[in-house]
């Protein structure tokens, strides 16, 4: 009898998530059809509403509906809600009125995609906040090449970087990870000291300026036991 119940109670809980996947599934089908549907431009007023109840100051609001109608978005607060709304029930960590604010080519972002990039990031980022990679550079949700554009700058970077290791410039790429797109403009570079001075920046230690960076790593693969030039440069 209690075996009869119990698989009684499971059945019953396996319908109940079929039926909550079948309506979060018909809901998002019901956003998607909102977001592409055509509709009026909702007043200006209504959309600076609409961003400040979403997280943002007045003024940073409507700078933002400046920005989507300079793109060519007029929407409607019911479209706007749809493509916000699709996002955020299934990547619920981000704040996409911010990242909207920053990229608003991040409105049109397939969830699919969206999802794929996040996988990709954990991935590559192990240990990192993705949430907080994807706010520095929201197009990283969109991208949809973005599989190789890691592979190619954390490749690269870590040939140029002289301690060689992924480790080592990976946390640095998810700092800032806009990186990833720029660093295929540096696939000619030798050395880390070629690249700009803004990016050498983001891989010194301790303020020290490229050079120190290069004798540490030297130090490290000698288990950090100094040689003459070492002490020379004063390390």
């Amino acid at each position: 009898m209690r075996e009869a119940l119990d698989l009684f109670q499971g059945a019953r809980h396996l319908a109940y998530l079929q039926t909550q996947s079948e309506l979060e599934a018909a809901f998002i089908a019901d956003l998607e059809l909102t977001a592409q549907s055509t509709a009026e431009p909702s007043p200006r007023e209504a959309l600076v509403s609409y961003w400040t109840e979403q997280g943002l100051t007045k003024a940073v609001a409507e700078g933002l509906v400046r920005k989507l109608e300079k793109a060519g978005r007029p929407l409607s607060v019911a479209q706007l809600n749809a493509k916000v709304q699709r996002l955020t029930r299934i990547i619920p960590d981000l704040d996409f009125a911010q990242l909207v604010d920053r990229d608003v080519d991040v409105l049109d972002t397939d969830p699919s995609l969206a999802i794929r990039n996040m996988v990709l990031l954990v991935e590559a980022f192990p240990g990192k906040e993705v949430g907080a990679i994807v706010q520095r550079s929201p197009r990283l949700l969109y991208t949809p090449d973005l599989r190789p554009r890691l592979e190619r700058c954390l490749e690269l970077l870590t040939r140029l970087h002289p301690a060689r290791e992924r480790k080592v410039v990976a946390p640095v790429v998810a700092e800032y990870p806009d990186l990833v797109y720029r660093m295929d403009y540096y696939t000619h570079v030798r050395m880390i000291d070629e690249l700009p001075i803004e990016i050498q920046n983001m891989f010194v230690l301790a303020d020290q300026g490229i050079g120190f960076l290069h004798r540490y790593y030297k130090r490290a693969k000698n288990n950090f036991v100094a040689d003459t030039s070492d002490e020379e440069a004063g390390f």
